[in-house]
């Protein structure tokens, strides 16, 4: 629950900084314990927008306040583009302004996590098992594999527009078969092509946070920030012990008992980490930021998918369904394949891309996107300065960044009570 200047305490047992898909569920699973207290800080605002909470105007969210707006560094294997990122921010981050698909792994990738990990408790059987208990599926049952009564409400594509289903007709044409729905056998497979599951519920939008933290915003015991800037972590010796933040301008802390736990996304999680002394050395030296712990995994190994598009022509404008996107295809291009290697999914309206747009986009279509399941290529998140307004730069070369003298290691001079800081606990090299 919102709390404002006057009612705000600074010590909590557990803070949890970024209130998107991961921060949600983190939240809402530590406040149901009534004797623990909890802090969620967003940097963004709250999710009670049209835009967020109708499911059809999701793209109306991209290029606004609800959107981090990051752009990938100059990339000369595509002639020096810089490919936008589009990340939420805001209540339920990504999951307020993705379209809404509720998409499960494929068995292999989890066995294949098992297996890495040496662990058993990665593998599909347990897996299966906490897919089942979160979600609460509305679609035909299937008790082997899908579960009811679960914090997430999940659906099937209700009424789908006769582009979907000719989707689904046309792989069928090639020999991909269809499934009831894209969680179930399919996804234990060679892979195939159904109509979406979806996180709308009596036709809004319900994110992960409207699943897992928002039926229990009238608990004392849950604290949610937004339009708060989480800029570093604070540590005292080798416990990290709290937060800095930033809200209109103003520098606060608050301060956590057990634990700090960092969900601020693919980007900005490895960028505090880094601004606060937490990361690759050569990089945090580059920009004057003071060691506590070399750790050179923090901001390696980005990845996202690649795709693109196809936009068609329609004569005359066609209805659009819930989201926009109702049908999918996973599938192997060749039958020896461990995994699916690509994806398609429908769009019921134009997708151009920045550069196409320019070429000049149809007033009525369709979209087929295409893409990799399993990219290969790997990049960095890296610094652009040591400072919380400085940018972060996601590519596999180097920014140009002017220095500032920074204060020494575990110094935080807004924030009493931390002392010089010293290696992370229980944190080794990745």
């Amino acid at each position: 629950m919102p709390m404002n200047s006057e009612q705000q305490k600074h010590h909590y047992d557990f803070i949890v900084c970024g209130a998107g898909t991961a921060g949600s569920v983190v939240a809402g699973r530590l406040a149901e314990n009534p004797e623990v207290e909890v802090l969620l800080i967003e940097a963004g605002g709250s999710d009670d927008h049209p835009h967020v909470l109708e499911p059809g105007n999701w793209p109306l969210n991209l290029g606004t306040e609800r959107d981090w707006n990051f752009v990938g560094a100059a990339n000369p294997h595509l002639n020096d583009r810089k490919i936008p990122l589009n990340m939420g921010r805001g209540l339920g981050g990504g999951s307020s302004v993705n379209v809404m698909l509720w998409a499960r792994g494929h068995k292999n990738d989890w066995e294949d996590f098992a297996a890495l990990s040496g662990d058993p408790a990665w593998n599909y059987a347990s897996v299966l098992k906490i897919y089942q208990r979160v979600e609460d599926y509305r679609g035909t049952g299937d008790p082997v594999r899908r579960g009811r009564g679960g914090p997430v409400h999940v659906a099937p594509v209700r009424d789908a527009q006769p582009i979907a289903n000719a989707m689904i007709s046309a792989a069928a044409g090639m020999g991909i078969p269809a499934f009831e729905n894209p969680n179930g056998a399919m996804m234990e497979g060679r892979g195939g092509a159904a109509l979406n599951d979806l996180i709308v519920k009596d036709g809004r939008r319900n994110s992960i946070y409207r699943a897992y933290v928002a039926p229990r915003s009238g608990q004392p015991n849950l604290t949610v920030l937004t339009d708060t800037l989480v800029s570093r972590v604070l540590f005292r010796d080798q416990r990290a012990i709290g937060v800095q933040t930033i809200k209109n301008g103003q520098i606060e802390c608050f301060y956590a008992d057990h634990e700090v736990i960092l969900s601020l996304g693919a980007v900005n999680t490895p960028k505090v980490l880094m601004q606060s002394g937490v990361g690759p050395e050569e990089e945090l030296q580059r920009h004057g930021i003071p060691v506590l712990q070399h750790l050179p995994g923090v901001g390696a190994n980005h990845q996202d998918h690649v795709s693109f598009a196809v936009i068609f022509e329609y004569a005359t404008p066609q209805p659009v369904g819930y989201g926009g996107s109702e049908a999918t295809l996973y599938w192997s291009s060749e039958s020896a394949l461990h995994l699916p290697d690509m994806f398609h999914c429908q769009v019921e309206f134009p997708v151009p891309s920045a550069e196409t747009a320019s070429l000049g986009v149809p007033a009525h279509g369709w979209t087929m996107f295409a893409g990799l399941a399993h990219p290969e290529s790997r990049g960095w998140v890296k610094l652009s300065g040591p400072n919380v307004t400085d940018a972060p730069h996601h590519s596999t070369q180097h920014a140009v960044a002017s220095h500032r003298p920074a204060q020494r290691a575990g110094e935080h001079p807004f924030c009493p009570g931390t002392g010089r800081a010293g290696p992370l606990q229980g944190l080794g090299e990745t």
